[in-house]
């Protein structure tokens, strides 16, 4: 039960001696009547202000994304928090650099979102091996499985997906070879969704003195219940590179240098 008066609502406004009836029947109300949440996806439920899901800029950052996959993650939120770090990284020197590309879903949107992006001047490097099938756990794609609907159906398909941006750079192959080749000097975002845990260290350890200070990394599964071993590695990466991850609902984890 909620006792409490808001400063400037209507119940506020009226005589002090009705205050006790007024809050009686709004939480009366609130009990017969729970608020429905508005938001029913990706782990999450909540009925806060999503507004930013109404605005033009993430409405077409949004679309490109589906265009990108094919059909609908239904991920807002982990879309909208990747189009701030990318807004952040903007005012950095560097590129942006993605571990795991799948189809093109994030990148897409936040190319999408980039409205300077033919002027800046910076490159996107993406890396993938860019087949459809899911790795084992050792991290090693399998053959003679069912293709994954989250992964790319050929690295033909990503790059025609990405052809109207300028100085984009496909990286196909075992991040473990490709990387270490990649002419990369200076990082201003970071995004890693590998789904494994070996991958994603060499390649933060790596990379991670290449960002700029102020740069941001976005983990894609870091905080999932089934991603144990990617959250473990993270943090302890975290301890060896000194670096804190901020752990969010919708499952990512947040790193500014």
């Amino acid at each position: 039960m909620d006792w409490h008066v808001t400063r400037g609502s209507t119940i506020e406004s009226l005589p002090k001696a009705v205050w006790p009836l007024a809050l009686a029947a709004r939480n009366a109300r609130q009990i017969l009547f729970p608020p429905r949440p508005h938001h029913r996806h990706d782990g999450i439920t909540t009925r806060h202000n999503d507004d930013f899901r109404l605005t033009p800029a993430f409405r077409r950052a949004y679309a490109r994304a589906v265009q990108a996959s094919g059909w609908d993650y239904q991920i807002p939120y982990r879309v909208q928090q990747a189009l701030w770090c990318a807004r952040i990284a903007r005012k950095l020197e560097g590129d942006f650099v993605e571990l795991g590309t799948g189809r093109g879903f994030l990148m897409s949107a936040v190319l999408a979102d980039y409205d300077g992006w033919a002027e800046d001047g910076r490159s996107l490097h993406l890396f993938d091996t860019f087949l459809s099938t899911p790795p084992n756990q050792e991290g090693e794609q399998q053959e003679n499985v069912e293709p994954s609907p989250f992964y790319a159906t050929s690295v033909d398909d990503v790059r025609r997906n990405f052809a109207e941006w300028p100085r984009v750079q496909i990286h196909e192959g075992d991040v473990f070879e490709t990387l270490p080749n990649a002419a990369i000097e200076r990082i201003a975002f970071l995004h890693v969704d590998m789904n494994h845990h070996d991958p994603e260290s060499f390649g933060i350890r790596r990379l991670w003195p290449m960002m700029s200070r102020g740069a941001v990394m976005l983990l894609d599964d870091y905080a999932h219940y089934n991603c144990r071993l990617q959250y473990r590695a993270v943090n302890a990466l975290a301890t060896e590179l000194g670096f804190d991850v901020l752990s969010t609902p919708t499952g990512q984890g947040l790193v500014v240098k």
